[in-house]
């Protein structure tokens, strides 16, 4: 009992220790050298992580994702090794005996609680590439398999339809290119119109010059018909004032005092008639060309007349026609300016809008088509840059400790025999009889 009670006592525990200490000791030092082996011979490992949850495989009406694969059937699938199928053909792996493990785990979550939809899948390999390119070509795996199985048909009609869709927004695209050039050569057609224009105005131009100079010869026309007038009213005046003379003398000649006398003579009564119907044939004559000049001169007075008036008609219509031409002139510019105004508008404001629209739709298309995967990765896939196993000083720690402890108890269990060797012999020869 008293070596019982001695064994129990601190004091006592440690005297047991002191006279083990060699025991202790080595104990220790292999706990240490075992440690420091472990830590030598284990191979590092280097730790990938990246985060998947249920891709996209169509859209709703309203133009949001729906999403399928359940989190169990996507966990039940990398932990039943299903994607090593698929390693044995991929570059790389091809000498694997076993599956790489993959590690796959998600946070159930209460309904409206974030964190339950990400699945979280670690891979340890000795390669910090290879630990990445596992978790990469699992995930195309899954995505391969899904692909090719029944449930991806509505993401293939998703698929199809976005291409079918990206496909009519690309010809939409270049229509409205092909229209921007269409406008180009539109305008240049116009800007040709405006010369047309310009070139039909001199046209015009060249008519009225030719009225003008039509004018001009009615002009001088006149003048000259004006000149006859005068000169025939000259001439007039000098036969009429012959005429008057003559008809004088005639007057005169009948009315002379040896008319009686003569007139009982033959002779002279014949002569005197004679002369009278001379003179009367001269007063004829010099009536007739007064006729014909007073005919004349009317005629010459109307002809200019006609010639004046003319020649006002034709400057007014001048003026109309010039009026005329430059308000349709004018009209026909303006309409063609603003055509080509609205042209530049449409080429530089409204067909820009609708490519970027289009490009937009196109751009949303696209993010959606690349979207639709049975799997979609969150973020990227992270590997550590230093080996998470094994942790050398930890387990050399370890086992150095576990090592003293045992050696502790070791030396306890060795004093305990020692001191109660009778006893256990005794009960030994006992139980042996």
């Amino acid at each position: 009992m008293q070596n019982e009670n001695a064994i129990l006592t601190v004091p006592g525990l440690l005297n047991i220790f002191y006279r083990g200490r060699k025991i202790i000791g080595i104990l220790t030092l292999l706990g240490l050298a075992a440690g420091v082996a472990y830590g030598v011979i284990v191979k590092p490992l280097y730790r990938a992580t990246g985060q998947i949850r249920p891709g996209v495989v169509s859209y709703n009406p309203d133009g949001f994702p729906n999403r399928e694969w359940a989190l169990e059937d996507v966990v039940n699938w990398f932990d039943s090794f299903l994607y090593w199928e698929d390693f044995k053909t991929v570059e790389g792996f091809e000498g694997m005996k076993k599956a790489p493990v993959i590690d796959a785990s998600f946070i159930p979550s209460l309904n409206f609680v974030a964190g339950g939809n990400v699945i979280t899948l670690t891979n340890l390999a000795q390669n910090r590439a290879v630990a990445l390119a596992t978790l990469d070509e699992a995930i195309d795996a899954f995505n391969r398999q899904a692909m090719a199985d029944s449930m991806g048909s509505s993401l293939h009609l998703t698929l199809r339809r976005g291409r079918a869709t990206m496909k009519k927004l690309r010809r939409d695209i270049e229509l409205v290119d092909a229209q921007a050039e269409r406008v180009n050569l539109e305008i240049l057609q116009r800007e040709r119109d405006l010369t047309l224009i310009e070139l039909e105005k001199q046209e015009l131009e060249l008519d009225l010059k030719a009225r003008e100079a039509d004018n001009v010869w009615i002009k001088e026309a006149v003048i000259s018909s004006r000149a006859a007038v005068n000169t025939a009213q000259g001439r007039m005046v000098e036969a009429e004032k012959v005429l008057a003379i003559a008809v004088g003398l005639e007057q005169s000649a009948s009315t002379a005092p040896g008319g009686a006398a003569m007139g009982n003579d033959p002779v002279a009564e014949v002569l005197r008639q004679t002369a009278t119907r001379e003179q009367a044939g001269r007063v004829g004559e010099l009536l007739l060309t007064v006729n014909e000049l007073t005919m004349f001169i009317s005629e010459q007075s109307v002809h200019a007349d006609s010639l004046e008036a003319r020649v006002v008609a034709n400057e007014l219509e001048i003026g109309r026609i010039r009026l005329q031409q430059d308000i349709q002139i004018e009209s026909k510019k303006a309409d063609v300016a603003q055509k080509i105004r609205d042209l530049n508008i449409s080429l530089e404001k409204d067909l820009p809008h609708a490519r970027d629209v289009l490009k937009t739709e196109l751009e949303t298309e696209r993010v959606k088509v690349e979207l639709i995967s049975p799997l979609e990765r969150v973020g990227t896939i992270s590997v550590t840059d230093k080996a998470v196993r094994p942790r050398k000083a930890r387990a050399a720690a370890i086992l150095t400790i576990l090592a003293f402890f045992g050696s502790l108890f070791v030396v306890l269990v060795w004093e305990y025999m020692r001191n109660n060797r009778a006893a256990i012999m005794a009960a030994r020869h006992v139980n042996d009889s």
